[in-house]
């Protein structure tokens, strides 16, 4: 039961960025979600410096990126790799983009539901 509701968590945040819908942030993110990573630029062929968004970025974010429907219909592999009494660990490999991937993991905590606390991703080549 708990890995499942693990798993739910875990897939409304790519489901939040492909539906731009921010409903899904406040319900399943922690109210001081952080979200650090990498980003690769195809173009340059170099990464881009690290950059640390906070819950209103992350907000912003979501509904700005799929505006123009860039987002695959793919299925994101979600696979829990710990999981404890009040902490989870959760690997997210996803299409951001036609032939850009991504691998984030995600922290969730277990408040009165689980939520995702802070995510650290990079793109993957």
């Amino acid at each position: 039961m708990e890995q499942n509701e693990i798993i739910e968590t875990s897939k409304n945040y790519p489901l939040a960025f492909k539906s731009m819908d921010v409903s899904l942030i406040d319900v399943f993110f922690a109210k001081n979600a952080t979200k650090t990573g990498f980003m690769y630029n195809y173009e340059s062929g170099s990464w881009m410096d690290i950059s640390t968004v906070e819950i209103t970025e992350i907000k912003n974010w979501v509904t700005d990126y799929n505006k123009s429907d860039i987002m695959p219909d793919s299925e994101a592999k979600v696979e829990i790799l710990d999981q404890q009494d009040r902490i989870a660990v959760v690997k997210v490999e996803m299409d951001w983009a036609p032939n850009r991937k991504g691998c984030d993991y995600l922290f969730l905590v277990k408040e009165d539901t689980w939520l995702i606390d802070k995510i650290l991703w990079q793109s993957i080549l």
